[in-house]
């Protein structure tokens, strides 16, 4: 005769330990795989941050686990979903939603040469078309204006050089990278730069002058002893006094300055400035886009377009020369 075995004691668990045991949260793993896309481009901390927030919008709207688990319907759709209309109007523009896909065809792109999945979903989805970009120079009289007011702010002999640099078609992070040592009098040695588009830029005379009369008030901080790594612009304010200025140094003096002279302008329009005046003196492109240190005939193209106008207008004022040539027997006011 089979003996039942006995029935255990039941043994009482709280809600709390329970609760311990429960399965932690796991991390998104597509991010530290983005971080080691990111990690293998030789770009600058600014530009990484872009990537960062280009890919962020896939993220927030695809939860799907795994980079290698998404379909070429999703990425049809999450286009759909950035070219999406609200009251009206898009919600992006049409440059920043190429620019959202182009982070991404690249991520895959590189996904699929390392061997992280074996297909690439975005290659049906095309990139919505966009007009070619224009120059977004600043006029002669701006930048003269600029100048005059760098001289109502402080520190006007560090911002001289800066914006004389800017005006030499240096980006604003490229400048604040600057040790003394990438400055030998003539030129300006750039190491760090977007996309690895490093190289040197000669400088006009006058702007040398506002270099080295900024390395000679640059001594009073330092001492006489410059040491070629010490950083070529430096903080004023007391919380970062005697640092390296940062991205956020030139907008801030940006801002400050277009306030000044009534008119809203960036750090980067001054590269373009730089580029558009170039063509207008009558470089050479290829030459040009030397010291641009820039790899795309397509984008440079823009200031080309930007000279030609410039060069059709005074052509035009030329040949008009205060008379009509579109009317007879009429008057022209000049009232330029």
């Amino acid at each position: 005769m089979l003996q039942k075995k006995p029935v255990p004691e039941p043994v009482i668990v709280s809600l709390t330990e329970l609760k311990s045991k429960e399965t932690p949260k796991v991390e998104n793993l597509r991010i530290p795989r983005f971080d080691e896309f990111l990690a293998a481009r030789s770009l600058s901390e600014n530009s990484k941050i872009a990537y960062r927030r280009d890919i962020q919008h896939f993220l927030d709207w695809c939860d799907t686990p795994s980079w290698s688990d998404v379909k070429p319907r999703q990425v049809a759709q999450f286009k759909s979903h950035l070219l999406r209309v609200e009251n009206n109007s898009c919600v992006l523009k049409d440059s920043s939603v190429a620019r959202i896909l182009g982070t991404l065809k690249n991520f895959y792109n590189w996904l699929l040469r390392s061997g992280y999945v074996s297909s690439d979903p975005t290659l049906a989805v095309d990139l919505p078309k966009i007009l070619e970009p224009e120059a977004n120079n600043l006029s002669l009289e701006t930048v003269e204006k600029i100048f005059e007011a760098i001289e109502t702010i402080r520190n006007p002999e560090r911002n001289r050089a800066i914006f004389g640099l800017l005006l030499h078609g240096l980006r604003a992070s490229e400048v604040c990278a600057l040790n003394i040592g990438d400055y030998d009098g003539i030129r300006v040695d750039i190491k760090q730069a977007k996309a690895g588009s490093v190289g040197t830029v000669p400088l006009e005379g006058w702007c040398k002058e506002l270099v080295d009369d900024y390395l000679e008030w640059l001594k009073a901080f330092y001492g006489e002893n410059l040491k070629p790594e010490y950083p070529l612009f430096v903080s004023c304010s007391n919380r970062n006094n005697g640092k390296r200025i940062s991205y956020d140094t030139i907008n801030k003096l940006c801002d400050q300055i277009g306030k000044v002279i009534k008119i809203k302008f960036n750090a980067h329009q001054l590269r373009h400035t730089f580029a558009t005046n170039l063509i207008i003196s009558g470089m050479s492109p290829y030459h040009s886009m030397t010291l641009m240190r820039q790899k795309s005939f397509r984008n440079f193209k823009r200031y080309a377009k930007a000279a030609e106008r410039a060069a059709a207008e005074a052509e035009f004022n030329k040949v008009s020369n205060g008379k009509s040539i579109l009317r007879k027997n009429t008057d022209v006011l000049d009232e330029s």
